[in-house]
């Protein structure tokens, strides 16, 4: 294998000239950026800098707002085939399966803990009664949940608590077998204690997904990111590697001088 061919097998995407804009309003502009597989990105930013808005174009869900025109082009890696999602026929419901989400405040389905996972193994794998069980139970281990729920699994998801509904989330993501992972500020809804967990959980998995996270804070950017992105007004205008992260006033210093 070639050096060309090696190191795009090294990649989990390839961004160039993407924006993003609704109706006249243009909130992504012109980004270029190479994300390498299984790191853990994370992005931050002052509000309305477009940090959503990128994470958003990976599984084009952008495309759900009024107005929304993107231009430039995506390619992901997925399982070594290179898409470019915005010129490529593959279909949305299979893009957001493989580019899973987790949103700020826990989505539960209205269901039981164990629909949560199960409904979208059905509707999406269309895994059968034999196998469901086995990746049920799996997801949920992944997720350091399957000790507090396996007595639960019948019960409204609702009765769990926020950092519960959280984990269980990340593993109806997990249990559809996804490539990259993306994560709108996860821990913003809950307790310290739940956060960390949370954390915890992201370290690990990074050693198997690309993962990219908003996050509104340093500390957490800085315990997390093997770089750290930083947008302002629709660009990237910085990216500091883990290195650079861990030396605390260099970092707070280059982020006055970016700011």
């Amino acid at each position: 294998m070639g050096t060309k061919e090696h190191n795009a097998a090294a990649l989990a995407a390839l961004i160039e000239h993407l924006s993003v804009s609704f109706g006249p309003r243009q909130v992504l502009k012109d980004l270029d950026l190479t994300l390498e597989k299984g790191r853990l990105y994370v992005l931050i930013g002052r509000s309305g800098a477009g940090k959503t808005t990128f994470l958003r174009c990976f599984n084009r869900l952008n495309e759900c707002f009024p107005g929304c025109h993107t231009q430039g082009s995506l390619r992901l890696n997925l399982g070594n085939q290179w898409v470019d999602i915005y010129r490529n026929d593959l279909p949305v419901t299979e893009l957001r399966r493989r580019v899973g989400m987790v949103f700020q405040t826990p989505n539960t389905l209205p269901a039981s803990v164990e629909k949560n996972i199960t409904l979208p193994l059905k509707l999406v794998l269309g895994l059968g009664k034999k196998e469901i069980p086995e990746k049920v139970e799996w997801a949920l281990r992944q997720t350091h949940l399957w000790e507090e729920v396996r007595d639960r699994l019948h019960l409204p998801a609702g009765i769990l608590s926020g950092g519960q509904q959280q984990r269980l989330c990340l593993a109806r993501v997990l249990a559809l077998d996804p490539t990259l992972l993306l994560l709108d500020e996860p821990t913003a809804s809950l307790d310290f204690r739940s956060s960390q967990k949370i954390e915890e959980l992201l370290l690990n998995l990074k050693e198997r997904y690309t993962i990219l996270a908003v996050s509104h804070s340093l500390s957490q950017a800085r315990r997390l990111g093997d770089k750290v992105l930083v947008f302002n007004e629709g660009r990237r205008v910085g990216t500091f590697e883990r290195s650079e992260l861990q030396q605390g006033e260099r970092f707070q210093g280059l982020l006055e001088e970016i700011f």
